[in-house]
């Protein structure tokens, strides 16, 4: 049961959408064209990661997520940012001292500008000069990470950046990149499996997926046809080839979405009920995260929540997000009841982060931060979580 000892209880805190400006990545790139929202200083976790561990220490948590930037390792091809890897050397030691495992990204969407000019997640040398990346970040890191997340969210990354253009490159009905950018992620994946099995093989490697709760509005052939085929590629195309090269299937749950065919916002076409960029118009479903457990435990690996929250637009008396961490780790509690191999929950946030093309829109964060003095403000959902944890954790 989830109050075992070893049960990874976590937060989250994502390198892009956490650290602030510094690393020459695309995205940031991008911000300065104006064509994603400024990054700016974000929550500054690259100076005051202190302060987050802090927090994340008190709330009585056992693990955390982070992510180490490509961009930051390696900011012109070929050379490596020793100082940068020395300071994330820091950062995970601090935690470390915490009594805080780790569980490190190596891959969540943001890139090195240069890659992205010279080659994109599509190129046909992708995979190799990911694997140099990986292979020195496993030289000088690898004895002090915990748990390993190749990728996140693939689906997401190729429909947003090769289908429907709305983000970094802004590929547009690419079918063909698309295609490309699917091939190479499942090869990143295995080869990173297989390198780092080498030195260090005990070490749990997985990527995560999103999996929210979807339904057709009408429930017609259409919407199931349209749905099944979302989901083939995901649980069909990513996992079919990597069941053998994942320790853990990584979940991100976070809502529910009706599909419905017609017309919405003065257009025909595919549409969804939810707005992704009003957080008040996002259907809170807690029971979905069970039926979505239920899915995924028939691959039969371990599984890692690694992002379930909830925005909300309440302050620090987010009572809407304390109900929905409450019944979240219920319906989990069911889930490993029935025979799921649940093995860790991780709530996304710790504190209001960059959110992509949703900048600082959007509040995920257990602490809210003022964006103008960097002061953190537990909110009541962090003392939600702490009590949640004591627990179930004794």
């Amino acid at each position: 049961m989830f109050n075992d000892k070893k049960f990874l209880w976590g937060v989250v805190n994502i390198g892009q959408q956490t650290e602030g400006s510094g690393a020459d990545s695309n995205w940031e790139r991008w911000a300065e064209r104006g064509l994603v929202p400024e990054i700016g200083k974000a929550n500054n976790y690259w100076r005051d990661y202190k302060k987050d561990h802090t927090v994340v220490e008190e709330i009585g948590c056992n693990s955390m997520r982070i992510t180490i930037e490509w961009a930051r390792v390696e900011p012109v091809e070929g050379k490596f940012d020793v100082k940068a890897i020395e300071h994330y050397r820091k950062i995970l030691e601090d935690l470390h001292r915490r009594n805080i495992s780790v569980v490190v990204g190596l891959w969540h969407w943001s890139v090195p500008m240069w890659f992205e000019e010279k080659y994109g997640m599509h190129h046909r040398k992708c995979p190799a000069l990911f694997d140099r990346f990986v292979k020195f970040v496993h030289d000088e890191l690898g004895d002090l990470i915990d748990y390993v997340v190749v990728f996140n969210e693939p689906l997401v990354y190729v429909w947003s950046s090769y289908l429907s253009g709305t983000r970094p490159p802004f590929y547009k009905n690419n079918l063909w990149g698309l295609w490309r950018v699917s091939q190479n992620l499942v090869r990143m994946h295995r080869r990173t499996y297989l390198l780092w099995k080498k030195k260090f093989p005990n070490t749990p490697i997985g990527s995560t997926y999103l999996w929210n709760h979807d339904a057709g509005r009408d429930n017609s052939l259409l919407q199931r046809t349209v749905l099944w085929g979302k989901y083939f590629w995901q649980d069909f195309y990513f996992l079919r080839w990597l069941r053998k090269y994942s320790d853990f299937i990584g979940v991100n749950y976070y809502t529910s979405n009706t599909f419905f065919f017609g017309k919405s916002g003065g257009r025909f076409g595919w549409h969804g009920t939810n707005n992704w960029h009003s957080p008040t118009l996002w259907k809170s479903f807690p029971r979905g995260l069970y039926k979505v457990l239920l899915k995924v435990g028939r691959f039969g690996k371990p599984i890692l929540i690694l992002e379930n929250g909830k925005p909300t637009n309440f302050g620090v008396d987010d009572t809407d997000r304390q109900k929905f961490l409450k019944r979240s780790v219920e319906y989990m509690g069911k889930a490993i009841a029935e025979g799921v191999d649940v093995q860790g929950y991780f709530y996304y946030s710790l504190c209001d982060s960059y959110e992509w093309d949703s900048g600082y829109t959007f509040k995920f964060g257990l602490v809210e931060i003022d964006r103008t003095t960097g002061k953190r403000t537990p909110r009541k959902s962090c003392e939600t979580y702490r009590k949640i944890i004591k627990q179930h954790r004794g």
